[in-house]
This record gives C-alpha cells, structure tokens and sequence, in this order.
C-alpha cells in the first residue's frame, strides 16, 4: 500500500530535504536515486533501499504498479507525495516522478585492494559531476574493479553523479579517501603499477605493458594531476592530441586508457 505524505514534516519528506546536501548524505548515509529506470536497477543490482516516494500523477502509473510490487515483496516502504512538495524540497526541473532512498556503500582502501585485483580507477580532485557520472559508466563497462575518489573529488552520490552514472554507483566498488598519497601507497602495496595520465609527458600511454595489475589515475579537469600524484606514480603517460586544445574530458581520458588495459589483455 502506498502511504500519503503528510506535509513538508512528513519524516520522509524531512530526510528528502536532508540528502539533497553533501553533509546530510554523509551523515545519514544515503542518497537519493530518481527515475523510473534507475529505481529499477536499484532493485536489479541489489541495492539497500530504505523507501520509494512517488509523485501522485505517478501513482497511479502501471510502471508504478510494478515497482511498488517489488518493494512491497522484500518489505519497502512506498509514499506519495504532491509533484509542487517535492519539487520545492529537490529544486529539481522536472519536478522526479520517482524516487528511492538507498544506502551508501563505500569501501575502505584496505578493503578496495583486498583480494584479487587488477584493475582499479582513481579520479584525483574532480570537480565536475556529469563528467564524473560518465567516467564511471566507463568503469563499469571495462569491468574495473573499483573506482577511488581523492582530494575532494565531488561527491559521487549527488544527483548529477547518480544520474549521469546511469546505474554505474551501483555496481562499481567506491572509495572515498582525502589523500592521494595513501592511495597511491595502498595501491603499490597490493603490488598495481600506478598509472597517471598528463598532457605533460614524453611517454605514450599506448607503449605501456597494461597487462598486469594496474591503477589508472586521472587529474582535474582543468590543472591535471597534482604535483604529489607525478611524483609518486610509477609512470605519468600522455594521450596524443592533434589539435589545438592540449585537453581531453577526464572520463574521456580514463576510457581511452582503461579499453587499452582491457585490449592488451585481451591480446595477450
């Protein structure tokens, strides 16, 4: 059965509020996941969903139906809420016709180089969610096996990340750490060769053995990786670029390297 909210005090409406901030997302520990699809894929990869919240027109949406029947199966709350609520709560144009409130997952560095692994991403100091978004459906889709955000890289459980990354927040293993120096560290130690990438450097990310146990890293979007990174990398490798803009997209930079990781061992 699917519950009406009672107004802008409504519990749940409070949490909504809550988790469109960065510390209220932190502090409780979830995050706000919108749309009909990505609702659904909440569900399909397993996700810890606390509760769905509908627009009213929405509720009554055979898509609706079938969500709700999920939920009421395993136990998950449903709401509904006028379209003019929530859109005063989110800010958001359209005003989502769907909505689940799930659980953050994080691991620790410990826990991200535990065990087998091969493959992992590392984005230091990104500021640009859509782009971030992007970079990790790249991840998910060369089957890296985590994704580490350094230096205050924006928060991959905002709206724009969560959108952008069509589903990729909730299949890629993510680590949030402030220091790129322990994760460069942490990263040796499981023995990766860490990869960076910088339009500033003579070696061509092409002519490198990508074939082993590898962290790929990429910088800013606009000054690049940070002093620190170039110097604690095993190697710092350029893209070639033939024209006049000495600059790629991060996610763009991170696909190109990844798929060349996957094409050597795929070739080798």
């Amino acid at each position: 059965m699917i519950q009406k909210v009672s107004g802008q005090k409504d519990p749940v409406i409070q949490m909504l509020r809550e988790l469109t901030g960065i510390d209220g997302r932190a502090a409780h520990n979830r995050y706000i996941v919108e749309g009909r699809e990505l609702v659904r894929r909440a569900f399909d990869y397993g996700c810890a969903i606390d509760s769905l919240i509908f627009t009213d027109r929405f509720a009554s949406d055979a898509d609706c139906a079938e969500i709700s029947t999920r939920a009421k199966q395993i136990g998950i709350p449903a709401y509904c809420a006028s379209e003019g609520l929530l859109g005063k709560i989110l800010e958001a144009k359209p005003t989502p016709e769907c909505m689940a409130i799930v659980e953050r997952r994080l691991k620790s560095l410990s826990d991200m180089f535990s065990g087998n692994i091969s493959l992992v991403m590392m984005v230091e100091a990104g500021d640009n969610a859509d782009n971030l978004g992007m970079l990790l459906r790249s991840t998910d889709a060369t089957g890296t096996q985590g994704a580490i955000l350094s230096a205050q890289t924006t928060d991959p459980f905002s709206r724009r990340v969560v959108r952008g990354s069509r589903g990729a927040v909730f299949t890629v293993p993510l680590c949030i750490t402030h220091s790129s120096g322990k994760a460069i560290h942490a990263a040796r130690q499981a023995g990766l060769q860490v990869i960076a990438t910088s339009a500033q450097s003579d070696v061509v990310y092409s002519d490198l053995d990508l074939t082993g146990p590898v962290m790929v890293v990429v910088g800013n979007e606009h000054v690049g990786i940070s002093d620190e990174v170039r110097q604690s990398a095993d190697v710092v490798a350029r893209i070639p670029m033939l024209g006049k803009i000495n600059s790629l997209n991060i996610a763009v930079a991170a696909s190109i390297v990844l798929y060349e990781a996957i094409r050597q061992r795929n070739c080798s």
